[in-house]
């Protein structure tokens, strides 16, 4: 599939936009139900981080990834629930304009998005798709247990990354550990090869793309009990909300259906993760 490329008039008429009313006024939002949109022009809008494995990569010259099989997937509902050959637009996004761009109507919707107070004041949020679980990548030795209590102990020193919630999560269930909190995922992995930290405390995404890239990495554990960051998507609040509706029941429908387990799984190993490193038991 081909990422379409749009003037940039329309962002930045938004942008002035935003910076004299704000995020969340109503006069912000392109008019229109996104509903009506779609039904209308036949396309549905999903944005896109580039160079994101594995959300979205390309093999071949051909996108691929997480992000591009779930717009396939919700183009397919839409077209059997409207009647009509729904296609898709890739849109090129990034974290800082996210919201503006989903705002302004240059995109129907992105997946991936946690939710956050801001966001969910700002965007109509839907899900959870699936959720990320929490592991323990180690260089050495194996940890001493694999439950949040048996670390929690001074003498585990452990990495994360400041101000993720990887950090929150292990200030949370492990506050007697002796936590490393590092400015970037470099530094992190750095101070475990180093020897300085035991494990590094991460999402199970950016776990198994810190093995690939970093073969001193032995071990993946899923800490016990399970602690996973749901994830799922936005639209914008068009006042209708037939979309944010139907996308809501989908993402009921397509987790619970075991389809969400298999893309994500695909999409790692597209992308040339060794997804053998993931424990059994990890379920997103």
């Amino acid at each position: 599939m081909k990422l379409t490329r749009r003037t940039a008039t329309g962002v930045l008429m938004a942008t002035v936009a935003f910076a004299s009313l704000g995020a969340n006024s109503p006069s912000f939002a392109q008019s229109g139900s996104t509903w009506d949109n779609i039904a209308k022009t036949g396309v549905l809008k999903v944005g896109l981080i580039p160079n994101r494995p594995p959300y979205q990569f390309e093999v071949k010259g051909k996108q691929e990834g997480l992000a591009i099989q779930m717009g396939e997937d919700l183009a397919t509902a839409l077209s059997k629930e409207l009647g009509k050959p729904i296609a898709i637009e890739y849109e090129k996004s990034t974290w800082s304009t996210l919201v503006l761009d989903i705002q302004s109507g240059r995109i129907d919707t992105f997946f991936g998005m946690s939710e956050t107070p801001e966001r969910k004041a700002a965007l109509d949020m839907f899900g959870p798709l699936y959720s990320v679980p929490v592991v323990a990548i180690t260089a050495g030795g194996g940890l001493k247990g694999n439950t949040w209590e048996a670390l929690n102990t001074p003498e585990t020193r452990i990495a994360v990354v400041m101000g993720t919630t990887d950090e929150d999560a292990v200030r949370k269930y492990m506050p007697k550990a002796t936590i490393r909190a590092m400015k970037g995922m470099a530094e992190a992995i750095l101070d475990v090869q180093s020897g300085n930290s035991d494990a590094l405390v991460t999402s199970v995404l950016l776990g198994i793309n810190a093995m690939d890239k970093n073969p001193n990495f032995k071990e993946m554990t899923l800490l016990q009990p399970p602690y996973a960051l749901p994830s799922g998507g936005g639209a914008r609040k068009d006042g209708d909300g037939r979309f944010t509706t139907f996308v809501q029941k989908w993402s009921e429908d397509y987790r619970a259906s075991g389809r969400v387990q298999d893309v994500i799984l695909e999409s790692l190993k597209q992308a040339g993760f060794g997804i053998e490193a993931i424990p059994a038991e990890v379920k997103f």
